[in-house]
């Protein structure tokens, strides 16, 4: 889909918006080129005004929706950004809602976990979801938490099988500036961890973000002070889940351990909608 500013075309609403941003902060690309720069929700909706497009209905999510999959740095940002050697991110605090990543020409951002490597271990898990509620369970994040918590998933995937090891605390977790999606708790051997959690649906095939990671984590070790904290990214996938255990490296948040798991007997509403696409493709 494509959309016509003022006689140029875009490859959506937003890049106008970006461009003016870009191009008021360095002056159309005669200032600060090589430096990263942020902007704020504010900046956004004085975009948006001074170009007379119409403001989406949130704009706090207008940097989210650009950056949820990795489509290509052509789909976050205009050419007219790109060609100065820049890609997109989002960025929360204080208000900011992006940053203008300074990544070189010819380069883009990675901060996408894209689960395509082989497993460290696969668990099976016991499908102890209340058989009433079966019919009515969705494919959404909340989903996602009820079913780690009937059916004790990561205690059987990290607390070494010890049921209940592992419990919830809170979900979400709206602290600022980073709202963490799920915290759970453990006190394994007298070694108290805390587990804030990034969590990617099966309806909106969204991708783990590590930039948004990391930040909820920043966020986790401001507010928890003293106590190990152990990130997970979990991905909802056909009758199971990725979890990925994450640790801090460089300032950076790289993979320690993926685990799969998958459920016996299977979550029907987890299956459908896979079973439903390969019949409508012939797959």
């Amino acid at each position: 889909m494509s959309y016509e500013h003022k006689g140029r075309v875009y490859r959506s609403f937003k890049h106008p918006m970006l461009e003016y941003i870009f191009n008021t902060i360095t002056k159309s690309g005669t200032e600060g080129i090589g430096y990263n720069h942020s902007f704020t929700l504010a900046d956004i909706s004085s975009a948006y005004r001074a170009l007379n497009i119409k403001e989406p209905a949130s704009i706090s999510n207008t940097i989210l929706d650009l950056t949820r999959q990795d489509r290509g740095i052509n789909s976050r940002l205009p050419e007219s950004i790109i060609e100065f050697g820049y890609d997109l991110r989002k960025k929360t605090g204080n208000n900011f809602a992006g940053e203008f990543v300074y990544v070189g020409m010819g380069n883009a951002i990675s901060s996408w976990y894209l689960w395509d490597i082989e497993p460290d271990y696969e668990v099976v898990c016991k499908n102890t979801i209340p058989e009433k509620i079966k019919p009515y369970l969705g494919r959404d994040e909340g989903a996602l938490f009820s079913v780690i918590d009937y059916c004790d998933v990561l205690s059987y995937s990290l607390g070494d099988g010890i049921p209940q090891s592992i419990i919830r605390v809170q979900n979400p977790m709206k602290w600022q500036p980073n709202e963490i999606d799920g915290l759970y708790h453990s006190n394994i051997n007298g070694v108290e961890t805390l587990y804030p959690i990034e969590a990617k649906a099966l309806s909106t095939g969204d991708h783990i973000n590590l930039e948004q990671m990391l930040g909820a984590y920043n966020t986790a070790v401001s507010k928890l002070g003293d106590v190990e904290i152990v990130p997970l990214g979990i991905k909802m996938i056909s009758n199971g889940m990725n979890i990925g255990v994450f640790k801090m490296a460089e300032g950076a948040l790289s993979l320690h351990r993926f685990i799969s798991v998958k459920f016996e007997p299977e979550i029907e509403a987890w299956t459908s909608i896979i079973k439903e696409r390969r019949r409508r493709y012939n797959v």
